[in-house]
């Protein structure tokens, strides 16, 4: 809560009889307990206007509240004879009874309002004879009045007007704390949709529809732990029978690495135009154009990898990502390939490592968020899961030479589904999880 928001010290009753006063005590505690504790405007003002009642009798009460935008009091709730009454209408400082109480920012009551040029006769309210008028405040913050009117002559005394000063602090902090209730809930909407809008954008970014590499089975899956992520991944044409497959993960979460991790998939496709580079000279490329940005800190994590169906090669080059995976009959193994995250150090090289794929290859290019899914008591998925799934798949059956036939998607769809069972799938994951599944076709498993 602001500063200016902070409770008022309510005045102290204590010009009351004993008894009387304890009874206001009492009462009053209880009307301001109840008032500071409702959020929803309306429900306020309706309450307002019924606890009132039950310490002053009136006709008509309106709540009228300062708008600093206009420099005036506008009404916004309003009760005849205990009806809602839709009236709406402003009245600067210093104008009308109303006006005069907010702009002195002291009680104001009038017996007679026949008698008193300053009154205003507003609509349903031919028939009024008194007013009484409790400005709001909030250490001298005006935040609006109470307005009583009656059809009686001198129908509020001065112990009316007592009590509802003591109340009228309490009633500034509960519509003061719904003013500040209600900014919030529309920030906190316009920020849901913000990210919604921003979550699209950034599911746009990333390949659409089926994936098709030439001489490859490949499924790809990415699964942002917040409403933004900073992993991505992509599958680009590069060359003449090839295509470079690319994972990254950006440093942090959140709005900020999405927008970083956008950057990156933007001055990547920007630079694949080229297709004669190799993934260690696309690497080298990409962080020397990350460290130029100046952005600081931002740092991407980066696998580039190229496959040539014609030889059958898979050329990888690794900037900061897990180890890529291969299994072959049976055998599980990482793949010892390793280097520094894009846009650290501008000067700096990187290598590569290149896997002669067999029928029945399957190579798993994956963010850390896989192998470092977390259990609910900390512990990680880990290599050696992985492992164990992939070992399946590869196994080669009893009876014959052929390995257990599965698709990318169904291996891939194995994988998240175990990370699931492990983590027990909780609505705000460790990390993001991206995945990519490459299985060489050819001959049919």
């Amino acid at each position: 809560m602001s500063e200016s928001a902070k409770p008022a010290a309510a005045p102290d009753p204590n010009a009351l009889p004993s008894f009387e006063q304890n009874q206001a005590l009492t009462l009053l505690y209880d009307v301001s307990r109840e008032l500071t504790a409702i959020l929803d405007r309306e429900e306020l003002f309706t309450h307002i206007a019924q606890r009132v009642k039950t310490l002053v009798d009136y006709s008509l009460f309106a709540v009228m509240l300062w708008n600093e935008g206009t420099a005036q009091l506008e009404n916004v709730f309003a009760v005849h004879y205990g009806e809602p009454l839709p009236v709406r209408f402003c009245v600067p400082l210093f104008k009308g009874i109303t006006g005069s109480a907010a702009g002195a920012r002291a009680p104001v009551r009038v017996d007679d309002v026949r008698e008193d040029s300053r009154y205003i006769e507003m609509p349903n309210s031919e028939n009024v004879r008194s007013e009484m008028v409790i400005p709001l405040l909030l250490q001298d913050r005006l935040v609006g009045v109470l307005d009583l009117e009656s059809i009686k002559v001198g129908a509020f005394t001065a112990e009316n007007e007592r009590l509802l000063g003591i109340l009228s602090s309490y009633i500034a902090i509960a519509l003061e704390n719904s003013r500040l209730y209600v900014e919030s809930r529309e920030r906190a909407a316009r920020l849901q949709s913000d990210l919604d809008t921003a979550r699209e954008v950034q599911l746009q970014l990333l390949p659409q529809g089926v994936l098709e590499i030439p001489g490859l089975d490949v499924s790809a899956s990415y699964l942002p732990a917040r409403d933004l992520g900073g992993d991505f991944y992509d599958v680009i044409p590069y060359g003449e029978r090839r295509a470079a497959v690319v994972v990254g993960d950006v440093s942090g979460k959140g709005t900020a690495a999405a927008l970083y991790g956008s950057l990156a998939i933007g001055t990547l496709r920007e630079n694949t135009r080229r297709t004669d580079r190799s993934p260690e000279e696309m690497l080298g490329v990409l962080n020397r154009r990350l460290c130029g940005t100046g952005i600081s800190p931002g740092f991407v994590a980066m696998l580039f990898a190229v496959f040539n169906e014609e030889k059958g090669h898979l050329v990888i080059g690794n900037g900061g990502i897990p180890h890529p995976i291969l299994a072959r009959d049976g055998e599980v193994k990482e793949i010892p390939i390793d280097g520094t995250p894009l846009g650290l150090f501008k000067e700096i090289s990187y290598g590569e490592h290149t896997i002669d794929m067999r029928p029945g290859d399957i190579v798993v290019l994956a963010s850390d968020g896989i192998t470092e899914s977390m259990s609910a008591t900390g512990e990680l998925f880990g290599f050696e899961r992985l492992a164990g799934i992939l070992c399946e798949f590869t196994r080669k059956k009893a009876s014959g030479d052929a390995p257990v036939a599965a698709t990318a998607a169904e291996i891939s769809a194995a994988i998240l589904a175990a990370t699931d069972a492990f983590s027990g799938n909780p609505s705000e994951p460790h990390d993001d999880r991206t995945l990519i599944v490459l299985r060489l076709a050819g001959k049919k498993a």
